[in-house]
């Protein structure tokens, strides 16, 4: 009897508990939340972090590694080391990478203007005149377009894009600390390399200083953005070697967009006027340093020719449109502009290119709007000047309260979007005011990764969210 009567009560309390349970989930479905119970209430389905698959994680741990050696470039460092082929590295990451992303197959990496201009040089590496050079830049736009399209597929929450903002801001670290001892030649014209002296294009200054330049205002508003106190401070410190990173590199052009920066820091910081007067506090401070590290009458010598202009690359960006002008509409192919020079240039005894044309075969530009005239026409500057329009547009927006919003609630709350969208336009800036004085279309990252960062953040505060977890993680 006492057994029937337990057994009674037990069926009683679960269909009383099962008929509550329906009732609780009716309502939360009802008022929009997931059935998923929890002890701290119901869990919004647009904030519920979904199961993780290890094909998932092993793709973004792939696009990390990816991130790494495209801007902290370990392979080229181990090749100088080992003399080994290490430089082979990424083109096998970027197959087992690429097959992810075509797995995953997500509509948010069909971005047309960078697709398109990467299918340009894949034209010129099968139809240039000199199709193998023309092969190693769309090598390289390949690189960039799956570091564009792995970002875009798998970077789908705040914490995993402020990770990319970390790697980034350490990769600038990784060059600036390099660079600094060595670039100390470069205060002494003909005293040897300056800069990273390993790596094939940063061993110039005409490449370290611009570098150091877009550095200034990454790390400047990065400090503003992240909420940790320790990278606060690592960025403030980056910001100082970059400073000193763009004088001691003695390039004029790094000069003159160094102090376009610094216009811009003042002109979109909060509080400008207090932030000018510690940008003025902070010159007050270096300066002795300076004096005690390199001689300022040798800097003030150097900067004074500044007016002079420099000759041999004026004669290079006329020469460019005569290049230009033989193929104006898709242009003569990428890398291809000393070639066709060597071609069409008369020989002129009085003219330094002009004395033996047959040198310019494997001259660079050094200006990348004319280099890209010239080598891609019309239809490769209007999709360079639509991507560069797009990317300020990008930021633009991540300025708005409603995205912002959007950016907390998905768990970025510790970091500070609109601010780092600063900080990205900044190093823009900066790439944009170098890129007119040195050759930086196909030897660095700069300006693809700036697009790609600012592409992925856009996304990331989509009315629609992209799939994947949202965590809060602290930045």
């Amino acid at each position: 009897m006492r057994a029937s009567r337990l057994g009674g009560r037990l069926r009683v309390e679960v269909g009383t508990r099962l008929w509550a349970g329906m009732k609780i989930r009716e309502r939360r479905a009802a008022h929009g939340f997931a059935d998923v119970p929890s002890a701290r209430g119901p869990i919004p389905a647009e904030t519920r972090r979904p199961a993780r698959g290890s094909g998932r994680s092993a793709a973004v741990g792939l696009l990390y590694v990816f991130w790494v050696l495209m801007t902290f470039e370990p392979d080229l460092w181990l090749t100088s080391v080992t003399g080994a082929p290490f430089y082979r590295i990424p083109l096998l990451v970027i197959g087992v990478l690429g097959l992810f992303i075509l797995l995953r197959m997500d509509r948010k990496i069909v971005y047309w203007p960078l697709i398109l201009f990467v299918l340009m040089h894949l034209g010129a590496a099968l139809l240039a005149e000199n199709a193998g050079l023309s092969r190693d830049a769309f090598k390289f736009m390949l690189y960039m377009l799956v570091l564009f399209a792995g970002s875009a597929s798998f970077v789908d929450s705040p914490s995993r894009m402020v990770v990319l903002l970390k790697l980034y801001l350490l990769s600038f670290a990784w060059f600036g600390i390099q660079g600094m001892p060595s670039s100390m030649g470069g205060l002494h014209r003909g005293a040897g390399l300056s800069g990273v002296t390993w790596h094939p294009a940063l061993a110039n200054e005409d490449s370290f200083g611009p570098l150091m330049v877009i550095s200034m205002a990454f790390s400047y508003f990065f400090a503003m953005a992240v909420a940790s106190s320790r990278w606060r401070m690592f960025a403030r410190g980056l910001f100082v070697v970059s400073v000193l990173g763009v004088v001691v590199t003695f390039a004029r052009g790094a000069q003159l967009a160094g102090g376009t920066v610094l216009l811009y820091l003042m002109l979109r910081s909060p509080r400008r006027f207090a932030k000018l007067a510690c940008l003025a506090i902070i010159a007050i401070v270096l300066l002795p340093v300076a004096a005690m590290v390199f001689p300022l009458d040798s800097y003030i010598q150097e900067m004074s020719t500044v007016s002079d202009g420099d000759d041999l690359r004026t004669r290079l960006w006329l020469l460019a449109w005569n290049v230009f002008r033989e193929s104006p509409v898709y242009g003569v192919g990428a890398s291809n502009f000393g070639v066709v020079a060597a071609r069409i240039t008369p020989h002129d005894s009085e003219n330094p290119l002009g004395a033996d044309p047959a040198k310019l075969y494997l001259f660079w530009i050094h200006n990348a709007p004319m280099q890209i005239l010239a080598e891609e026409g019309l239809i490769g500057i209007s999709l360079w000047v639509a991507m560069i329009i797009g990317f300020f547009r990008f930021n633009r927006r991540l300025q708005a309260e409603e995205l912002t919003a959007r950016w907390r609630a998905r768990g970025g709350g510790s970091f500070d979007v609109r601010m780092m969208a600063r900080g990205l336009d900044g190093a823009m800036v900066g790439y944009l005011a170098t890129c007119v004085f040195y050759n930086q279309i196909y030897f660095n990252h700069w300006f693809w990764s700036l697009l790609t960062l600012s592409y992925v953040l856009r996304g990331l505060t989509a009315a629609t969210p992209r799939r994947g977890r949202e965590t809060g993680e602290r930045a």
